[in-house]
């Protein structure tokens, strides 16, 4: 290889990457996904955001469960808490879930979740896994967080947030950060 070719192969790499990772190169997917997925999705989101978010929030927080069901290969796990990988452990989420069949917001729900699985929404996350409404974090105390967490100016004031979730790598989408 000649010296122009070595210094180009890594500048594509990461071109490649960024590409691929952004949310603008991502198009939407269709699923064939049972009954079973869709109910667990809904249950999901309105445990979630009780369906009072933007559909642009409410539809990522959904990409957040395909994007990890590509790495287990099993969407009703991921949706089922406490989900595999790990959904959220709280027993208020787990109570919300199994309540949710009863929200008046079911019906209108559901029919968003099927149109997201079947592709009629844009994919505005990339590859990402993770989210988290910062309004549901702790509020910093002057700079001082938790190990492991960071002082984060966001949509909720100043909160202590995962390191997964600082300024350098999360995706701000209405009131939720994807990263």
């Amino acid at each position: 290889m000649k010296l122009y070719e070595w210094i180009w192969l890594p500048i594509a790499g990461v071109i490649a990457y960024v590409v691929t990772r952004s949310p603008s190169s991502a198009s939407s997917e269709k699923l064939n996904v049972s009954d079973a997925v869709i109910d667990a999705a809904t249950r999901t989101l309105l445990a979630e955001t009780s369906f009072r978010q933007t559909s642009r929030e409410m539809q990522s927080i959904l990409r957040v469960g395909i994007n990890r069901a590509k790495e287990t290969g099993d969407l009703l796990a991921v949706f089922t808490p406490p989900g595999k990988p790990n959904w959220n452990r709280s027993a208020t989420f787990k109570r919300r879930w199994n309540e949710a069949r009863g929200y008046p917001q079911w019906a209108k729900a559901r029919a968003f979740v099927v149109d997201v699985f079947a592709g009629k929404y844009p994919n505005l996350i990339g590859d990402r896994k993770y989210f988290l409404h910062p309004a549901g974090m702790p509020k910093c105390q002057g700079q001082q967080c938790p190990r492991g967490r960071q002082c984060v100016s966001t949509t909720a004031g100043r909160r202590c947030l995962p390191s997964w979730s600082s300024d350098d790598v999360a995706l701000v989408i209405d009131e939720a950060r994807f990263s």
